[in-house]
C-alpha cells in the first residue's frame, strides 16, 4: 500500500473535481480496468484544504501493485494510463515517473 499527499494548486481545483467526476462516471470502467491491470484493489483520494487555503489530495493505492503503481503508470503504453498520467501532470503539477518521497512512521 502506498499513501501520499499530492499537491493541488488552487487554480486547478475545478479541473481536479471534473477529473474525479470523469473517473467515477464515463471513464469508470477504464479506470477499474487500469487498476486491475496494475494490481490496485483500492484506489482512493481525499481532498484536503490546508489552513493557508492551499490544497493537497491524499491518495491511497492499495493492493499488490500499490508500491509500483506510479512507476508502472508512467511507463504504460495503454491509452487510458497515458491519459491518466498526463492528467496527473497537468492537475497536480507532478511527474508520475518520479516516486513520491517516503514518509517516516512516527506512531
Amino acid at each position: 500500500m502506498t499513501a501520499m499527499a499530492a499537491p493541488l494548486p488552487a487554480e486547478n481545483l475545478d479541473a481536479w473535481r471534473s477529473w474525479m467526476l470523469e473517473l467515477k462516471g464515463p471513464r469508470s470502467d477504464e479506470f477499474q480496468a487500469s487498476n486491475d491491470r496494475h494490481g490496485i484493489t483500492r484506489h482512493s483520494a481525499w481532498l484536503q484544504q490546508n489552513p493557508d487555503g492551499s490544497y493537497v489530495v491524499i491518495v491511497l493505492h492499495d493492493g499488490p501493485g500499490g508500491d509500483t503503481y506510479m512507476k508502472n503508470m508512467a511507463e504504460s503504453q495503454d491509452p487510458f494510463d497515458q491519459w491518466f498520467a498526463r492528467t496527473v501532470a497537468e492537475v497536480h503539477a507532478m511527474d508520475m515517473s518520479v516516486p513520491p518521497p517516503h514518509a517516516e512512521s512516527v506512531l
